[in-house]
């Protein structure tokens, strides 16, 4: 696997301080300055249950095949060192609240080489659950924070959300230029809930969100002063603005009278179907991520997809809309309901899919290790031999492009709303040809009479087009 070597030579030397600390000083605890793991100490009595194992990173096919497990932290498969698996990181946690280590930049960065992916608790067999190594982390960066020790980056970025309500120093009053000159209603029964990366950066995930949503004639609005929703403060360990984000956001739907919030960014999903409700807050409204509404709309027969030609897709899943938040089959039934398009898995999917390496804080802290992280991604999805790779999320979107970059990759990366739009039919029409009593009997007949397709190659395709309707045998 091709290693950053900036990054990894950076890495050594921290990391060599680091274990330096724990094999030095882990029979006796050692006078360092004073830190208040407040955050942290509650997971005390849980990170004993880790038995060293060392599932959460070097679990295989040969170890764990009966749960398609298949070495699950991304972040130790490039850098190799155990202080980045699971199994390490709780034993540094448990020292840090020993006093054992010292507190220094060294520590900060290696508490924010981690994507918090989630994939190292879903592989633990220790609890029921599994060891909640991402709340931990989570809970040291929040410490940390509030300990005076931080990532001058992330100081920008708090002072960009603080100041404009987005992570990216854009202006707040340009949020809703992707939409071009759209005028959205006062009040509708969905409101797209748009986020700042799809606002900001991954533009076509918000333009052909609203246009696909246009297109299914849903009735929907964009609020109009819509704000970050926090997750990033909450990744990167600072709450100091989360809850006023959040009463803010929730105003402006209250206003539209919504009764659905649908967002295609999975680190907003997250945050509004598992954080807010978990911060105290009472929300009138469901929350559905685009492909979990998409997926309600091909129930209905209100939406329909078909390709022109056969496609093979690949799927991405995203760390925020899979294991943080359990939508795996939405997504991959609206890309079934798709005529002429086959989706095939790769080696790791759902639950133990790779992570991408564009979340958690990873990407903005360090970005030659989350392209590495992504490149292994984009490899794993060539071997499928797919002609795409789908995913749900700008970030890893974003990512992905970033990892198939990096490595010279072909592989086009597109979001599901982007890879939907084109493919949009008319379900009524749908109906109708369906229904057709000439195209059944044409069928009927081209299944009796097997000799028509003599001579043809295996895998070949035949294209009919009867009454408008095109269809493929």
């Amino acid at each position: 696997m091709p290693i950053s070597s900036n990054f990894i030579e950076q890495s050594k030397k921290q990391l060599i301080r680091i274990i330096l600390w724990h094999l030095l000083f882990s029979r006796e605890v050692i006078e360092v300055a004073k830190v208040s793991f407040i955050n942290l100490e509650p997971f005390k009595d849980e990170l004993w249950f880790c038995g060293r194992c060392g599932d959460c990173s070097l679990a295989d096919k040969t170890v764990a095949s009966n749960r398609g497990v298949n070495l699950p932290c991304a972040v130790k498969n490039v850098l190799g060192f155990e202080a980045y698996s699971a199994k390490g990181r709780v034993m540094i946690l448990n020292d840090l609240i020993d006093g054992k280590i010292e507190i220094n930049q060294d520590v900060v960065d290696w508490a924010f080489a981690c994507n918090t992916c989630k994939s190292c608790q879903e592989t633990c067999m220790a609890t029921a659950e599994g060891i909640h190594i991402p709340d931990m982390v989570e809970a040291l960066r929040k410490d940390l924070f509030a300990n005076g020790f931080s990532v001058p980056k992330h100081d920008q970025i708090e002072d960009s959300i603080i100041n404009e309500f987005n992570p990216y120093k854009e202006r707040h009053d340009t949020r809703l230029d992707v939409f071009g000159e759209r005028e959205f209603p006062e009040k509708a029964e969905v409101v797209y809930f748009a986020g700042c990366t799809s606002s900001y950066r991954e533009k076509e995930i918000a333009r052909t969100s609203v246009e696909l949503l246009e297109k299914l004639n849903v009735d929907f609005t964009v609020v109009p002063d819509e704000r970050c929703c926090g997750s990033v403060l909450l990744r990167l360990g600072r709450e100091k603005v989360f809850s006023s984000l959040t009463e803010h956001n929730i105003q402006e739907i209250k206003k539209a009278e919504a009764k659905i919030v649908v967002t295609a960014c999975a680190g907003c999903f997250r945050t509004w179907k598992v954080d807010v409700p978990k911060a105290g807050f009472n929300v009138d409204f469901e929350i559905l991520h685009i492909t979990e509404y998409l997926d309600r709309l091909v129930k209905e027969g209100k939406a329909v997809f078909e390709s022109p030609k056969p496609l093979k897709v690949t799927y991405h899943d995203p760390c925020h809309l899979g294991r943080h938040a359990e939508v795996y089959e939405a997504p991959r039934r609206v890309i079934e309901a798709i005529e002429n398009v086959t989706l095939v898995e790769m080696e790791t999917n759902k639950r133990y899919a790779h992570c991408c390496g564009a979340g958690g804080g990873l990407k903005s802290s360090f970005g030659e290790l989350a392209n590495d992280v992504a490149a292994n991604r984009i490899r794993e999805a060539e071997d499928t031999e797919a002609n795409i790779l789908v995913t749900a999320c700008p970030f890893c979107h974003r990512g992905l492009i970033d990892g198939a970059k990096y490595i010279d990759s072909k592989l086009p990366v597109v979001d599901l709303p982007e890879f939907l739009l084109p493919f949009v039919r008319d379900p009524k029409k749908k109906k109708a040809v369906a229904e057709n009593p000439l195209k059944k009997k044409f069928i009927d007949y081209l299944s009796t009479h097997p000799l028509i397709f003599e001579g043809l190659k295996k895998g070949a395709v035949i294209d009919y087009d009867l009454e408008g309707d095109r269809f493929h045998v």
